[in-house]
């Protein structure tokens, strides 16, 4: 009901009909000239009703009609014309239709002439001040009514707009599906392509420096006596070269590796895992003569096994290798628990890291030291963050230059 009327009053404001509006406005928004005369003749029409009943009523019931042309007229012309009606009224009924009729003779009032008279006038005045106020309620009425419906009208606009903009956003959200489909099946492409490819170059540079290996191992066992010493040397820089090339086209697969390949998540326990690492790494440990210390208990952690197993071994690697020459390393182990996350961390007696180098070290092709002092590709560290990064955890370091290094590794519990 309600959106009817907001449409009738939205066709009744509609442009074409400012035609036609002129002509129509009389009927609802009188004239003043319109509004008397109208007072005039309803008095008029009052006066002969009561003349046409003269002869019944005879000089009684004077004013009766007259209420009926007083209320016809304040509801249709307004309150001053109703006024005007009292007045009008009153002198009509007293010259027409009071004894002694056709003259004023107001010295003639007994009492109850004047009471008859306060009636009146009493009453004609309410009926006027109430159709007043019934006026007055109607056009708050209708302005609120017509407020409404262009709230209405407008809430619909709105809604319209509303929906056509919701099936805007649900198309282009759509096509940015679609988009982003499309290009994630060509990364996932060339992705694959690029292994390929990276597989295949590795593959290939990898058998040339297997042939400099061997030949320069035939050469340093066979050929030895026939070389002088400066020979032999070049012949082991040659081999050491390529050794350390091997070592680092498969670090550079690994790294590659890290970031296409699939990992699935399970809780590893730290106990097992660090103790085949240091299972794997105890030839090394026995000829540093190193103390390795693990504060136990160690958690349970949520993460994949082989991705922490290849962060945890570089990590302790690190710790036995990075150490002055002429000192024993001393490797500390343990795990900080929190709400949601574990903490591990791994402590050396090392050589330290400046501050200005502690997050460049986790980047690829970074290394800081002599590489005859301490040999490696450079790409140990950059594995280790991009193992954690793909285990969903945070890995950073403490460390004052000369005074050792505290590695943590930060990872989340498994789920309750």
């Amino acid at each position: 009901m309600t959106v009817l009327k907001a449409k009738l009053t939205h066709w009744l404001h509609w442009p074409k009909l400012d035609i036609i509006r002129p002509a129509l406005k009389p009927l609802y928004q009188p004239s003043l000239a319109i509004r008397y005369i109208f007072t005039f003749s309803i008095l008029a029409l009052a006066t002969a009703i009561r003349w046409s009943f003269d002869a019944e009523l005879g000089d009684t019931q004077a004013y009766t009609f007259y209420f009926a042309a007083i209320a016809i007229t304040s509801w249709y012309a307004g309150f001053w014309p109703s006024v005007v009606a009292i007045v009008l009224a009153y002198f009509s009924a007293h010259w027409f239709f009071i004894h002694p009729r056709y003259e004023l003779a107001f010295h003639e009032y007994t009492l109850d002439d004047y009471i008859s008279l306060g009636g009146f006038l009493f009453s004609g005045l309410a009926i006027s001040f109430t159709s007043r106020a019934l006026h007055t309620a109607r056009k708050r009425a209708e302005a609120k009514q017509q407020e409404l419906a262009r709230e209405a009208i407008e809430r619909e606009r709105a809604q319209l707009e509303l929906q056509k903009t919701q099936s805007q956003l649900q198309e282009h959200a759509h096509m940015l599906e679609q988009r982003v489909e499309e290009r994630t099946a060509n990364l996932v492409q060339t992705i694959h392509s690029l292994e390929g490819v990276c597989y295949h170059i590795a593959h290939d540079l990898r058998a040339p420096l297997r042939a400099v290996q061997g030949f320069t191992t035939l050469l340093l066992e066979e050929y030895a006596p026939k070389l002088d010493k400066a020979g032999e040397d070049y012949a082991r820089r040659a081999a050491d070269s390529a050794n350390r090339m091997d070592d680092l086209i498969f670090s550079l697969l690994e790294y590659g590796q890290l970031g296409s390949m699939q990992f699935p998540f399970t809780a590893v326990d730290l106990n097992p895992l660090i103790t085949g690492i240091l299972d794997r790494q105890a030839t090394h440990i026995k000829s540093r003569n190193a103390q390795i210390q693990i504060e136990q208990p160690l958690p349970v952690v949520f993460g994949n096994f082989e991705l922490l197993n290849q962060v945890l071994d570089n990590l302790i690697i690190n710790a036995l290798k990075f150490v002055p020459l002429g000192t024993t390393p001393h490797v500390h182990i343990s795990a900080q628990k929190t709400d949601n996350t574990v903490r591990i961390w791994i402590k050396d007696n090392g050589i330290g890291i400046e501050p200005e180098f502690q997050k460049k070290i986790f980047q690829i092709f970074e290394q800081l030291h002599d590489k005859q002092k301490y040999p490696g590709t450079g790409i140990g560290l950059a594995l280790v963050a991009k193992a954690v990064q793909r285990l969903k955890g945070r890995v950073g370091v403490e460390s004052e230059l000369g005074k050792g290094s505290r590695f943590w590794v930060e990872l989340p519990l498994p789920p309750a």
